[in-house]
């Protein structure tokens, strides 16, 4: 019994060792490893604080785009069943909404996630290592507001203090009243479910660059898909239309890099 016992509590202690090397491997590696917050303190100068950062990883750069892609087709049935149903005006909106996706398709997008500095360095697990990404830059503050409504997609310029109760005021009521509920995508965060309807009204502040996205009450399928997946693209798109990439160039080399390239350049110039 007591060798039993001694057997057990060796093999347990070997194990334990096992896994705290395999962790602290890790972590080495991990540190080793150039993150996109190696990057930021690369930077001559840091963005701005109210800078909106950003980056793409690359496994979700090809979902993003099939995402983009089924959108589209499921907006043009939704758009012909209120064709053929004589709801012409919201069949024409549901376009409008179409071709929007399609232009923002050519674009680049983001893993919807906070990209700054201060987040990136907090939470260290959260900091992406550089070969994982596609994309990564910041964009200035936008000055709109963008509302997706029955009659189509409205940018309407934002004013400190603006709320959902504000941008619904702006719009004919015909444009809006038939939906319960909306989706308010902030230029960073999660999309939040609000009520729009007299039943269920309710208010949330927007920041500069939030999109405001009504949820159709259509009984078919391609609302309902349209309703849940809409708004999840939408968070991965770039809230701002002034946004500046940063290379992606190795961390601890990317100054290096950049003073050979310009030599490079100048020498090129100066023959």
């Amino acid at each position: 019994m007591t060798r039993r016992h001694h057997t057990r509590a060796s093999h347990w202690r070997i194990t334990s060792l096992g896994t705290l090397l395999v962790l602290t491997l890790s972590l080495a590696a991990k540190a080793d490893t150039p993150t996109l917050s190696h990057l930021w303190l690369e930077q001559p100068t840091q963005p701005e604080a109210s800078a909106l950062a950003y980056y793409l990883l690359r496994v979700d750069r090809e979902a993003q785009r099939h995402q983009g892609l089924r959108l589209g087709e499921e907006l043009t049935t939704l758009a012909d069943w209120h064709a053929l149903a004589g709801h012409a005006e919201v069949a024409r909106g549901l376009r409008e909404w179409r071709a929007r996706i399609e232009a923002l398709q050519a674009h680049p997008s983001r893993t919807p996630a906070r990209a700054d500095l201060a987040a990136l360095l907090a939470s260290p697990r959260h900091d992406p290592a550089l070969d994982s990404l596609a994309a990564a830059g910041t964009c200035a503050l936008p000055d709109w507001v963008e509302f997706w409504h029955f009659d189509g997609i409205t940018r309407q310029r934002w004013q400190p203090g603006m709320d959902l109760r504000d941008l619904l005021r702006e719009r004919p009521r015909r444009h809006w009243s038939a939906a319960d509920e909306a989706w308010v995508i902030p230029p960073q965060g999660a999309p939040r479910r609000v009520g729009v309807a007299a039943w269920n009204a309710s208010n949330l502040p927007l920041a500069a660059g939030s999109r405001v996205v009504l949820i159709f009450p259509d009984p078919v399928q391609e609302a309902a898909w349209v309703n849940r997946t809409l708004p999840n693209y939408l968070a991965t798109r770039l809230p701002s239309d002034a946004c500046r990439p940063l290379t992606l160039l190795s961390a601890g080399h990317s100054s290096t890099e950049r003073t050979t390239t310009q030599q490079t350049t100048a020498g090129d110039a100066a023959q």
